[in-house]
């Protein structure tokens, strides 16, 4: 199976176990240029007409899987997120960012590593 397939495949399972059905997702495969970090995902969200881009990395690293799990949680937590960025002080966003990374790290891991059947 080509990796578009799989990352297809992968997207779809992820989207019905997160219940984002009435979302409209779709993914691109893009080469990230960030020099601080090598960043292997992230997410475009339009939340007025629920549609969102999984952004994956053109690098093969065999995670394809995990990253859109991350990148679908950071769509779960999307408004919460946004909530808190605008009613935060701009000397503790830094904090808060890392936090919410953390917590989508770790949600991600937990349900990642669990027996989950893919069908």
């Amino acid at each position: 199976m080509k990796r578009e397939e799989k990352i297809e495949k992968s997207l779809r399972f992820w989207q019905r176990f997160l219940n984002l059905g009435s979302w409209q997702i779709d993914f691109r495969i893009k080469k990230f240029e960030r020099k601080d970090f090598i960043q292997s995902g992230d997410i475009e969200v339009d939340t007025e007409n629920k549609k969102a881009s999984v952004l994956i990395c053109d690098a093969e690293t065999g995670r394809d899987d995990y990253i859109i799990l991350h990148e679908l949680i950071h769509l779960v937590l999307w408004e919460y997120d946004h909530f808190i960025e605008k009613n935060i002080s701009d000397d503790k966003k830094d904090q808060y960012f890392e936090l919410l990374e953390k917590t989508a790290k770790d949600l991600t891991d937990i349900i990642h590593r669990a027996d989950i059947v893919k069908e």
